[in-house]
């Protein structure tokens, strides 16, 4: 019999396949659903590991990997030599705004401070010039009615000068608190000259016991002048004037 029966129709397959699918279908839908819920729980898994394992390395990146800090500059309280000096300005006062503006400020105090002394002992003179008027003619209306001519007059010459010498003398003393404020100020900024330390200075009373030489040769000895750092000072002051002018 097996030998007349033909290969099976498409109808056939398809009723056989029809009898076996709830069977097969029940099969394959556990581990499939199985597999769908598994894959939505794990994504969530998966998202969040890279995070948890990434965050500790950033502080890890930037604490110990950080290149080393840059070799420190000259400290500018050691520096008793001019070009040194220069090269130290350049590079923290003519590229620092903060710096410049404070030494224009400083700059402008200066100016107004002396323009004040200067106007105040013009004042002075002209009051006393005044004063010496004043005495004159009543100097001459005394003697006009045939007065007796003090001898106050005679003495006004010695008054004023003591009188200008005196107010020279409160300028001065200003002139002295306000070079020390402005010292105090530059050394602050790190002006070279205006901090430098006293183990490096030779006081004008010992310069004449050292050696005669230039002041390179003195420099050479790791000391500098006095009178040659003053001289410093100046040549500094300046150099600030042209980095901060307006």
């Amino acid at each position: 019999m097996a030998s007349h029966q033909g290969p099976p129709d498409l109808a056939s397959i398809l009723a056989t396949l029809a009898g076996l699918a709830p069977q097969g279908q029940q099969q394959q839908n556990q581990p499939i659903i199985y597999s769908q819920q598994s894959s939505h729980f794990e994504q969530p898994q998966q998202a969040w590991t890279p995070i948890i394992q990434e965050a500790p390395h950033i502080p890890r990146s930037t604490t110990p990997t950080e290149p080393p800090p840059q070799k420190p500059g000259v400290d500018p309280s050691t520096i008793i030599e001019w070009s040194a000096g220069l090269r130290c300005v350049m590079k923290s006062v003519a590229r620092n705004e903060n710096i410049t503006n404070d030494i224009r400020r400083m700059m402008k105090v200066q100016r107004e401070h002396e323009e004040q002394w200067w106007n105040g002992r013009e004042m002075l003179i002209e009051k006393q010039k005044a004063r010496k008027e004043g005495q004159k003619k009543l100097d001459d209306v005394l003697k006009a009615v045939g007065g007796a001519v003090t001898g106050f007059a005679s003495n006004h010459s010695d008054d004023h000068y003591k009188e200008l010498q005196t107010f020279d003398m409160k300028v001065y003393k200003a002139q002295l608190m306000m070079v020390k404020e402005m010292t105090a100020k530059l050394r602050s900024l790190g002006v070279p000259f205006f901090g430098t330390r006293s183990e490096l200075v030779r006081l004008a009373g010992k310069e004449e016991n050292a050696s005669n030489g230039t002041p390179e040769q003195k420099i050479g000895n790791g000391m500098i002048g006095e009178v040659e750092l003053i001289d410093l000072q100046r040549r500094m002051l300046v150099i600030l004037e042209d980095l901060c002018s307006d």
